[in-house]
């Protein structure tokens, strides 16, 4: 599936959302939109703010924020908490397969991982204690090679 067919079953779902809750689509939130589907990896609402206030200086920091959280329960972006403090958002698509995390607690990157192995390990554990599992997150916390070499990289973003 090609990017621009996902962004548009992605905003289809957007609009389906807003419809279903009695909200409105306004010029600030297709704009807010837009740029949240341009970017890749792990925004922060203020990061997304200073963004869009390069071009549009009337969208405020709440407005970002109300529009991360449409987004999220509209099922077309996950919150996540990489124990920075801070709450990044990422854009997940109607077509994206599902991923996992590592998190270097020195520098902070983050790297994203598919593993079939991980995903029917978890299915089974799930399965034995009768359990439906809907969805599930698996982050990891360590080191990269830069900072366990401690090559400097260590330092908190």
């Amino acid at each position: 599936m090609t990017k621009t067919s996902g962004q548009s079953m992605a905003l289809r779902k957007y609009s389906d959302y807003l419809a279903r809750h009695g909200l409105k689509s306004t010029v600030q939130r297709d704009l807010i939109i837009s740029e949240f589907f341009k970017s890749r990896g792990h925004i922060s609402a203020d990061e997304l703010h200073a963004k869009l206030r390069e071009t549009h200086s009337s969208i405020g920091l709440a407005t970002v924020y109300r529009t991360l959280k449409i987004l999220a329960d509209a099922g077309l972006a996950h919150e996540r908490r990489f124990n920075d403090g801070f709450t990044r958002y990422e854009y997940y698509a109607p077509d994206d397969t599902h991923h996992d995390h590592i998190v270097c607690v020195g520098c902070g990157a983050v790297e994203e991982f598919e593993n079939t192995e991980i995903e029917k390990l978890q299915e089974r554990v799930a399965a034995k204690h009768h359990f439906k599992m809907l969805d599930h997150k698996l982050e990891i916390y360590g080191l990269c090679a830069k900072c366990a070499a401690g090559d400097g990289g260590a330092q908190k973003k």
